[in-house]
């Protein structure tokens, strides 16, 4: 009795077997591919992209042989791999039995394109079956020419107003007695990258962020989350000045050290991993300037002068146990008109002993509901008030 239950079982495994060795090269039979066009990101010249997968599937009961997988133009920069192994320049005689399924992979490194606009870069992935058939799909990216600095030394005055991007590695230091003014630019800083300051940063209309314009999830740029890049230190009695920039996704956005001066104007301070401004030992003056989501402070001064005048402090930082949106130390003195504060209960306001309380006269408490957008799953901020915020009148906006 136990021979035949072994032989009906090694016969089924012989048919089971046999089932999957059957190929069809009907014209009918195809792979089922997710969707026409994979769109990738922006992508710098000359900087690798990162790596977008997905999944070809063979849904019909028998195998599918694919004679040959291949670019239609390899000199465009893309790099592809399939099933564990990379096109070079295609793969031939790939199986995929019925009901099976290939994984790909798709890198770019994009050419310098001589345009100071990202340009397109389209490209097609083909599959051609045993039975005759071509299969496409359609990649397609962006390329964006940048300029490169790597540990560059500022020594003596620049200026700099490039219409293309500027990709930051390692360290930009300014040397002392130099100065370096930034007009109407973006400075794309890599991970560990940021600013010293020993002499003057001036910035004007400027954009300091991380490099990544990739995302991290469907729903998540990387240009949303904080701790992209170092920030900026203000040395010993260095300058920083900045008139309508943004600094975001850094990890303390600016630290002031002893005897230097930071003057910011209308600008935002947005999404830091650590403090957003921190300032010991120096003369700190805000204008109609946003300070906005940090893991630590948003702006915390100790032995300083801090003047604050018609600012936006909102504390909805999402990752983390938040620290307060202002912390006034010891030695700190101080004028403040016109402050909106934002945030939860516990994260709006520290004092320590010895530094004046704030006057109830010189700031507001805004609600979420008094901005024009707070999204706390897809981390999209608007802090503008809306027209009939009673908090009008107190902040940036």
């Amino acid at each position: 009795m136990m021979k035949r239950i072994f032989y009906f079982f090694a016969l089924l495994l012989c048919v089971a077997c046999s089932d999957d060795e059957q190929f069809t090269t009907s014209r009918s039979d195809v792979l089922t591919l997710p969707s026409d066009t994979l769109k990738m990101d922006t992508i710098f010249s000359g900087i690798g992209s990162a790596t977008y997968t997905f999944w070809i599937h063979n849904d019909n009961k028998k195998a599918l042989r694919v004679n040959d997988i291949r670019l239609s133009d390899p000199s465009k920069g893309f790099r592809v791999n399939v099933d564990g192994e990379y096109l070079n320049p295609s793969i031939s005689g790939l199986e995929v039995l019925g009901e099976d399924s290939l994984l790909v992979f798709v890198e770019l490194t994009p050419q310098a394109t001589g345009k100071v606009e990202p340009q397109p870069i389209d490209e097609q992935l083909v599959f051609t079956l045993e039975s005759g058939v071509e299969q496409h799909v359609k990649l397609r990216a962006w390329a964006w020419d940048a300029e490169r600095w790597e540990n560059k030394t500022v020594t003596a005055d620049e200026e700099v107003t490039s219409q293309r991007p500027i990709l930051v590695y390692g360290t930009l230091t300014v040397a002392k007695d130099a100065t370096l003014r930034l007009q109407g630019t973006t400075l794309f800083f890599h991970e560990g990258a940021g600013i010293d300051v020993l002499g003057t940063l001036q910035a004007e209309d400027a954009t300091l962020r991380g490099d990544r314009l990739d995302d991290m999830f469907s729903y998540l740029p990387y240009d949303h989350v904080s701790g992209q890049w170092k920030g900026i230190s203000v040395k010993e009695e260095a300058r920083c000045l900045m008139v309508g920039c943004d600094v975001h996704g850094a990890n303390d956005a600016i630290v002031a050290a002893e005897g230097s001066l930071l003057s910011l104007t209308r600008t935002v301070v947005h999404n830091s991993e650590g403090n957003g401004i921190d300032a010991t030992g120096a003369e700190v003056t805000l204008d109609y300037c946003q300070l906005s989501n940090a893991e630590g402070s948003l702006l915390t001064v100790a032995n300083s002068h801090l003047t604050l005048t018609q600012c936006t402090l909102a504390q909805y930082y999402p990752f983390a146990y938040r620290d307060v949106a202002l912390s006034l130390k010891q030695g700190t003195t101080y004028n403040i008109e016109k402050l909106l504060l934002a945030g939860y209960e516990e994260t709006l306001i520290a004092t320590e002993e010895g530094v004046e309380k704030l006057p109830e006269e010189s700031y507001f408490v805004a609600k979420k509901e008094d901005f024009v957008l707070i999204d706390e799953d897809n981390l999209v901020y608007d802090f503008h008030l809306k027209p009939d915020s009673e908090a009008v009148g107190f902040g940036c906006y």
